[in-house]
């Protein structure tokens, strides 16, 4: 049911939402979403006005996705340059992905306290520095390139306070590694399997780990998006 018909109207609901409901909806401001955008992590739409010219429109999913951006921010504590590379560099279709498996689930009658799941999926950053996808094994089967088995993925690394590089799933295991070599130099695949290595290392040796729950922010934009209230438990707490 859309909201259009829980209201009582017959309207359909928009496709498209403009400015203001993007950065209510995702918690990202204007100027960030522009930087997403123009990294390529999420993407506008042009859309005519009644009376010529155009009006800047997003997706829902983009809104979504922008949502996961802001809780990097404010949770990793990371500007906005190193959040929108990591956005864009991370495998294609995998924030498409979540923003998917989190509509098929939510409901609006769900009620404004958003709440865990067993099939969350988590961003972990080990070290303040590496960054880990961590979902339920069941999800970690649609992305062909990933290690046979292995839920706990690596997106990159930050190189400094505003850049981030990526580290191919392909160096989890023989195969990618022997694809990843017929690509680039012997070089090129001795260092990023080094480094590969070291995020692992790092991972299970970590001083600190800082997590954040992504499918629950996703599903607390997805009802602001919606005009319904969202709240987490430490917020109703305050």
């Amino acid at each position: 049911m859309t909201a259009s018909e829980r209201n009582g109207a017959e309207a359909p609901e928009p496709l498209f939402h403009g400015d203001a409901e993007a950065v209510a909806a995702s918690g990202m401001p204007l100027p960030s979403l522009r930087v997403l955008q123009a990294a390529g992590a999420i993407q506008a739409q042009k859309t005519p006005k009644e009376h010529g010219g155009f009006k800047r429109m997003w997706r829902e999913e983009d809104v979504l996705i922008a949502s996961i951006g802001a809780a990097i921010s404010e949770h990793f504590a990371w500007n906005i340059r190193i959040v929108a590379e990591a956005m864009a560099k991370t495998r294609p279709g995998t924030w498409s992905a979540l923003t998917a498996s989190i509509s098929e689930t939510i409901s609006p009658e769900d009620g404004p306290l958003v709440r865990s799941s067993p099939d969350d999926w988590y961003l972990d950053l080990i070290d303040r520095k590496f960054l880990f996808l961590r979902l339920p094994p069941l999800f970690a089967t649609i992305f062909h390139d990933a290690p046979p088995g292995e839920a706990d993925l690596t997106i990159g690394y930050a190189t400094s306070k505003d850049t981030f590089q990526m580290l191919p799933w392909l160096l989890g295991h023989p195969e990618g590694r022997s694809k990843l070599a017929k690509i680039t130099s012997p070089a090129q695949a001795t260092a990023a399997e080094r480094i590969y290595k070291l995020a692992i290392a790092t991972r299970a040796n970590a001083l600190s780990t800082a997590s954040i729950n992504i499918s629950m922010q996703v599903r607390a934009a997805w009802r602001r998006l919606h005009g319904l209230d969202a709240h987490f438990l430490q917020d109703a707490l305050r």
